[in-house]
Parts: structure tokens; sequence; C-alpha cells
């Protein structure tokens, strides 16, 4: 067994409904009461490495819901890195499954449950990523947590949401925010709050960067840690931890995309935000249909704005900069 496991409690039956959880961490996550149960002290770690940055959010006391770990020893048919299938039987539950590892997350109970391997768990940011997060934030979403396809910088409470494709340059402007001082809530995930008002929630730890990025940044080359994410190698680089950077009052939507010149910054109105929030809606954010065109309403209200990006992206920081200072 993995060192870093040995507070790991074994059952001889890890399925029974009695296996303990003794260990407890509450977390505000997004906003939501969220108190996540394990047997292993280890998992805790992970909860807090994960979830952490929530830590000070102002919680929505109507809603509590638990995440409950149990971690096990497993014989036979475990594997490290385990492949983890993600499979939505309907619009609610989200089932997680390994070779021997399994994991349900059931709003209509408030819960997710999960039975993971030490090996499994044990390879850190697999757990961490395809499980523990997975689980967490499928339960979550379906409680007035919509999730966006978009970076989102801030500043005094005001975001600019960056929307756009995958290689857009979403998570590059969230770097270049940062090392300029803004509050970065998210690199490629935001969340939605529409009641009792427009909520844009965040909390990113770190910001992943295509290997290329080093030619911009060569910082990032010692700085960051490489992994893979759909089947991309990632440079991977830590945040400076924030408490502001979870939450944001007021938002404008900016669509981004590419100019053969310099980059410029244009205002478009209500029709391209539009367009730009329900065309090509990537998988894994198409779950809930109905109440994306309700997003997508509010934050295309007022219209927002067009960044196109040079072959520098050094060049987009300054108007950047001026739509998250004036958040409008």
């Amino acid at each position: 067994m993995t060192q870093a496991l040995v507070d790991f409690l074994p059952t001889e039956d890890p399925l029974r409904r009695d296996a303990r959880a003794e260990y407890s961490l509450a977390l505000p996550v997004l906003g939501l009461n969220t108190t996540f149960e394990s047997n292993s002290r280890y998992v805790l770690g992970v909860v807090e490495e994960a979830f952490g940055a929530w830590r000070r959010a102002e919680a929505n006391g109507d809603v509590r819901l638990t995440v409950r770990i149990i971690v096990f020893d497993a014989a036979e048919g475990d594997a490290a890195p385990a492949p983890v299938r993600h499979i939505c039987p309907d619009e609610q539950r989200l089932i997680v499954h390994s070779p021997a590892s399994v994991g349900v997350s059931d709003p209509a109970r408030g819960e997710s449950v999960a039975y993971v391997t030490t090996a499994l768990a044990a390879d850190r940011a697999h757990f961490r990523g395809a499980m523990l997060e997975a689980l967490t934030f499928a339960l979550v979403a379906q409680f007035d947590r919509h999730p966006l396809h978009a970076a989102a910088v801030a500043r005094d409470g005001r975001a600019v949401l960056l929307v756009g494709e995958s290689g857009a340059g979403k998570s590059t402007l969230a770097y270049l925010a940062s090392c300029a001082g803004f509050d970065v809530l998210a690199e490629d995930h935001a969340w939605i709050q529409l009641e009792p008002t427009l909520r844009v929630w965040g909390g990113a730890r770190r910001v992943r960067l295509g290997r290329e990025a080093t030619a911009h940044f060569p910082e990032v080359a010692s700085a960051a840690v490489s992994s893979t994410i759909g089947g991309k190698i990632k440079l991977a680089v830590e945040l400076p931890a924030n408490p502001r950077a979870s939450v944001a009052d007021d938002a404008v939507v900016c669509l981004l995309g590419r100019s053969d010149g310099d980059a410029t910054l244009d205002r478009v109105d209500i029709a391209a935000i539009t367009l730009g929030l329900t065309a090509n809606v990537a998988p894994g954010f198409d779950r809930f249909p109905e109440r994306h065109a309700r997003v997508v309403r509010a934050l295309a209200a007022r219209g927002g704005w067009r960044l196109s990006l040079s072959g520098n992206p050094r060049e987009a920081l300054p108007l950047l900069a001026q739509l998250v200072e004036r958040g409008e």
C-alpha cells in the first residue's frame, strides 16, 4: 500500500453500508455548503487542494451537499493510472467508473458517493480530476451553478468572461492577467449563478498552457508541471493564493478571435454574444440546454466585446485590462 495512504481504514467489505467515513471537511464549494467525508485523511488533503480556494466564499445556507469517498485496497483488477469513464444515464446523475472503482453523483439525495481503490487514490492528479472533482462538480451543477466554457478574470468584483473554442487563447490571457495582478476566477470553466441575481463563480488554482506558450513566456518552462489533458501535453502553472478570486457580482462577455494584424477590441451587440455562447457548445457543457438558454439571455442582455488576438498575446493585455477595469 502507498505510504501516503497509511491512514486508510480497511474493512472486510468496503461496499457495505457501514463502511466508515471518520474524517470530514466542510467547504462552501461555489458558495454551496459541501461536506466531504472519507475514511482517509489523505483524501481530505486532496479535497483541500482541489476546493480550498472557496474556503472564504459566502455560503448559501439553503443547500447542503455531501461528497463521500471510501478508499479500499483492491487485490485484483487495479492498474495505475486506472482508466476512468464518465457516464450520464440522465440529465441529473453521473456515474464514474474504472476497472475497480465506482462513484455516483445523485443530486436527488444531495450527495455523491465513491468507492476508490488505493492505487487510483494514490495517483493524485488523476484521482483529483477524474473522480473527486468530477463527482463534486456534477453535484453542485444541479443547484444553480451552470458550467460555462470560458475563462474569467476580475477586479473589484467585476469579471470579464473570455469565450472561445479550445485553443482560442483563454488560458493564455488568464495567465497574462494573473501576472498583471488581476484575479483569475477560471481558466476554462466558469460557473454562472442566476438567482437571486447573476454571479460568476470560479476558484482556479492553476492555469494550463500549451507547450508552445514557452515561446512567449520562457519562465513557464521551469515553473510549470507537465500533464496530459485530452491527449495534449499541458504546462500547469500554479496561481498565487488569493481569497478574493472566487466570485464576481458583475460580468461582461468578451468573444475571442484572431487577427492578421494588431490586437483589436470592438463592441458587439446582443445577437453576436448570443451566437458566441450558443454555437459549438463543447461536450460536457451541453447537459442543461434549457438552463443554458437562460444563462445566455442573462449574459447577452447588454451585448459585449470581441477581442481579436495578434501573434503576440502580450499585445492583448492592455485591451483586456481596459475591459476588466471598466467592467462594461
